[in-house]
């Protein structure tokens, strides 16, 4: 589980987060939707503890975020723009990780074949990830972060840059490991990425929550056929002058 508490965010004058709660259930997949720079992955930051909160708190499986104690082992992350080790094989790359995550030796050896078959890029998996597509690297990540079978997934912007095909597939497995049970927190800017996974969908806009609840609800609440609608009518709403 992974729960939100009144999180703020400040640089200065600047406040990119306003006071943010929300909750996410076990087996579910919660969207974060907004524009870019609307606070989603500094949101995301401060939950995997890669940036420092100004006040508020977040927790992940009962613990609290920058506690001291050790919580990376409760979730499996797949950042916007990760550092790809370039010289770095798929495989090596799996297997490094694994290995640094405690992944059993024979176990994360089974999984990496099972996983890069599911994902289809056992073709791949011995070349250098330097030589891989978008589409490729954001796969090895997602296996990376899945690998070590961890109760929670924070997934920023898991679908971008990803050609239609590539797209759906990764859709189908974010929707597969929710309903293996696993928390799934997720950021997007694509409305139908939302509209089509998410459990409960969060429209984030100037560091705030400004509606929530499932694309359904939404959808009905607002009188708009898709999520976009939805999007577009709230974030407009807001930049109308008091």
């Amino acid at each position: 589980m992974i729960k939100v508490e009144k999180l703020t965010k400040r640089y200065g004058s600047f406040e990119a987060l306003k006071g943010v709660s929300f909750e996410v259930e076990e087996g579910s997949v919660f969207s974060l939707l907004g524009s870019n720079g609307a606070g989603k992955t500094t949101l995301i930051k401060i939950i995997t503890g890669l940036l420092e909160k100004t006040s508020g708190n977040a927790y992940i499986n009962g613990i609290q975020v920058g506690s001291g104690v050790d919580i990376k082992r409760c979730f499996g992350y797949m950042p916007e723009q990760p550092h790809i080790y370039d010289r770095l094989t798929g495989r090596e790359f799996l297997e490094m990780m694994g290995s640094i995550r405690g992944v059993d030796k024979k176990a994360l050896k089974d999984k990496i074949a099972r996983f890069s078959e599911v994902m289809e890029i056992e073709g791949a998996l011995d070349a250098e990830m330097g030589s891989y597509s978008k589409g490729m690297k954001q796969k090895v990540i997602f296996a990376n972060s899945i690998i070590p079978d961890p109760p929670n997934l924070i997934l920023d912007e898991p679908t971008t840059g990803l050609d239609p095909r590539f797209k759906k597939f990764m859709k189908d497995q974010i929707k597969n490991q929710a309903e293996k049970g696993k928390t799934v927190l997720m950021s997007t800017h694509i409305t139908s990425v939302a509209e089509d996974i998410a459990d409960v969908t969060a429209i984030i806009n100037g560091g705030r929550i400004v509606a929530q609840g499932t694309p359904e609800q939404l959808m009905e609440e607002h009188g708009c056929k898709n999520l976009e609608g939805v999007f577009v009518d709230v974030v407009n709403d807001e930049r109308k002058p008091a």
